[in-house]
């Protein structure tokens, strides 16, 4: 719309910063900061409940568009957003994610400035551990131009086995259960206009170490040291070229590690170490197709090239080196069949079809290919249903086939001498693994009864098929080592000395589970008037969530190769829990909030098949833990008379790890607990207790 006083000007009367898809979920600046998170990573977390779960996180948005790298924009002080979209599953598509990823947009504010320090101490009630972290941030946002640089110091010391056994043996006081760290973290990043086009550049540069120790050798001290190093640079270039939207990044990453891990059996030790370098490029370019009586047909195709080179030593054998060039592309279609809005079958509601495809050219490798088919169906405004299928052959990383070798010593129970055995565990590549498929079938429906956000219920089917590829070294039972006999090494005692744990080959790995949750929220109806009374107030600011999903695995069978009988990791060697429920509930208003979580694992069976009357039988209980935190702001707490410069834009928070200091107990089936079962030897951390403060300036 022209205005009348200058016919050029163009009034905008979209919302800034506004996807191209309307959200499922939106909080405002008050909502977001009733949840008391010191970055937006960390808020990212606490919403998992209301976006998909903490095993998968979202694909991230900076005002409705694609950034390069959103490992910058999670440092941000959650004071730097306006809103934060959670948008629905359909959106993955219209940006060029991969289908089933979810999508949650960040507005940021268009100004605002700050330098924040941070401080935290962790310790375990038990005692014997402590860890300290110190982080320094500065941001600044003027328009579409913001800037980010940051500094994190992290430290945590030692834990030994005699801080855990009073009455140990002195060969306890020069062993730990956990090793000793240190850290540090480097980020930089920043984002600007240039031209018609968004430029950004972000880099970042980490280094960490580790020591644990392993007992002496005479007058020598064993010990495992582990050290890494890494850095990377990337840059974006993105906007509209015609009718085109583009985006251009490029990046490089180089990492190294260092390993040493002594023994009794290794008088010099043995070293392993290696350095990688990535190089990336990729294009993804986004136009409207066709607009249709529904809405527009959009498409996205990416085209995206990787070359890596990793360089590898394991003790003094000869430097490994391997390379690979890969080559990746996607054609992606978003296309609306009907929409309520629309005259033409506006009874259906609104219908869309999300189609994916692509595939990837490594060098050595054949072409592996990759689709996805969705379909979203909203028939009501309250309620939206997904079904998709999508295939893809994986390409495997140069990490897993070529990484150096690489022992540690690590504590687990051994079923056959029913005893806690030190062993030592070997990772590292394995060139003997093949690649293999995947097909994924998903199923979801959420209901919102009332039209809002008071209550969402969601259901969500998945069943995946894997043929081929690889999956993780089983846990040890007595039908993994029949079938690794070769990988497992005991003495003449048959005492446990080694195990190769690098990833293995399967024939076929089969999951199939359904989740169910229900999200509820709860909020006061805004600032009330000043000359209301300050418990008034704060209420009309605050807000409750609550979350409570159940996961129930239906079936989880692993087949290693053809002629052996399956693994099920619900009923034999796999010790999965068939039903698992996550609670998580928040309550915050202005300067004061407090949140609980808690998980809880049904019961296990893990069944010796060598003894069919079940007497070599491990029960695993129920078990639950709680997780409780409690954050305040003084200076919004006080009355305008009693503020004090020190106390403002302040935050404290209190967590507590393992509310209940519960574990999960294992029991034989005559109700005794078998030897290495105990608290220790389980989870000797246990309950921890960590005190956060944040002051921004």
């Amino acid at each position: 719309m022209a205005c009348d006083t200058d016919p050029a000007e163009i009034v905008v009367t979209a919302r800034r910063g506004e996807a191209l898809v309307e959200p499922e979920t939106l909080l405002d600046e008050a909502r977001i900061g009733a949840y008391g998170a010191f970055t937006i990573g960390e808020l990212i977390r606490d919403l998992a409940p209301l976006i998909d779960g903490p095993d998968k996180p979202p694909a991230l948005l900076v005002n409705g568009k694609r950034v390069g790298n959103a490992s910058g924009i999670e440092g941000f002080p959650p004071e730097a957003l306006d809103r934060l979209a959670i948008l629905p599953t359909e959106a993955a598509a219209r940006y060029g994610y991969p289908a089933e990823q979810r999508v949650v947009n960040l507005i940021l504010k268009p100004r605002f400035a700050s330098w924040t320090l941070g401080g935290e101490l962790t310790l375990p009630t038990a005692g014997g551990r402590d860890a300290e972290m110190l982080s320094a941030n500065r941001v600044a946002i003027d328009g579409s131009t913001y800037w980010n640089a940051g500094v994190r110091l992290a430290r945590a010391s030692r834990l030994l086995r005699s801080e855990r056994s009073p009455l140990s043996g002195e060969d306890d006081r020069y062993k730990s259960l956990f090793p000793s760290t240190r850290g540090i973290d480097l980020t930089a990043g920043i984002t600007h206009p240039i031209g018609d086009f968004t430029g950004s550049l972000n880099l970042g540069a980490a280094t960490n170490v580790s020591r644990g120790l392993l007992g002496t050798d005479g007058n020598r001290l064993l010990q495992d040291r582990q050290a890494s190093s890494s850095f990377n640079l990337s840059a974006t270039l993105g906007g509209r070229v015609g009718d085109f939207q583009t985006s251009l990044s490029a990046s490089y990453a180089r990492g190294s590690t260092e390993n040493l891990f002594e023994d009794r059996a290794s008088p010099t030790g043995r070293r392993s170490s290696s350095k990688s370098d990535t190089w990336n490029a990729q294009l993804l370019v986004s136009r409207t197709v066709v607009a249709l009586p529904a809405g527009p047909l959009t498409s996205n195709v990416t085209i995206g090239g990787d070359r890596s080179v990793l360089r590898s030593r394991s003790g003094e054998g000869p430097l490994s080196l391997f390379r690979r060039n890969q080559l990746t592309t996607q054609l992606s279609f978003a296309i609306p069949v009907t929409s309520r809005d629309a005259p033409f079958a506006g009874a259906v509601g609104n219908l869309s079809v999300d189609l994916v495809g692509g595939f990837d050219i490594a060098s050595d490798e054949k072409h592996r290919l990759r689709y996805t088919a969705g379909l979203n169906w909203s028939p009501v405004p309250a309620l939206d249903l997904r079904a998709s299928l999508s295939f893809s052959e994986m390409v495997l990383s140069a990490e897993l086939l070529n990484a150096p070798r690489t022992e540690t010593t690590m504590r687990l129970y051994d079923y056959l001498r029913q005893e806690t055995a030190e062993t030592v565990w070997i990772f590292g590549g394995n060139p003997d693994l093949r690649s293999g498929s995947q097909r994924l079938l998903s199923l979801r429906a959420t209901l919102r009864p009332f039209g809002s956000q008071l209550a969402t219920f969601t259901t969500d089917y998945q069943r995946q098929v894997g043929r081929g590829g690889i999956a993780p070294f089983p846990q040890l039972g007595p039908s993994v080592e029949r079938i690794f006999a070769g990988r497992i090494v005991r003495d003449a005692a048959r005492r446990l000395v080694s195990i190769d744990a690098r990833s293995i080959s399967i024939e076929r790995d089969l999951t199939s589970q359904l989740s169910n949750s229900v999200a509820l929220f709860f909020a006061g109806k805004g600032r009330a008037a000043d000359s209301g009374g300050p418990k008034a107030r704060r209420w009309d600011d605050g807000q409750i969530t609550l979350s409570l999903r159940h996961n129930w695995q239906l079936r989880s069978e692993l087949l290693i190769a053809p002629g052996l009988p399956p693994l099920d990791r619900l009923r034999g060697d796999g010790g999965q829990s068939r039903h698992t429920l996550a609670l998580q509930a928040n309550a915050g208003w202005r300067g004061l909030g407090a949140n609980i979580s808690g998980n809880w694992q049904s019961a296990v069976r893990i069944r010796d098949v060598t003894r069919p009357d079940g007497q070599g039988d491990f029960l695993y209980p129920a078990t639950t833990q709680f997780h409780f935190g409690l954050f305040v702001e003084p200076e919004r707490l006080l009355p305008a008379s009693s503020k004090m410069a020190l106390l403002s834009k302040l935050r404290i928070s209190l967590d507590i790890r393992n509310l209940s200091n519960s574990y999960r107990r294992v029991l034989l089936p005559d109700g005794t607990r078998p030897a290495g079962f105990r608290r220790k030897d389980i989870d000797p951390l246990g309950r921890t207790i960590q005190i956060s403060v944040q002051k921004q300036f």
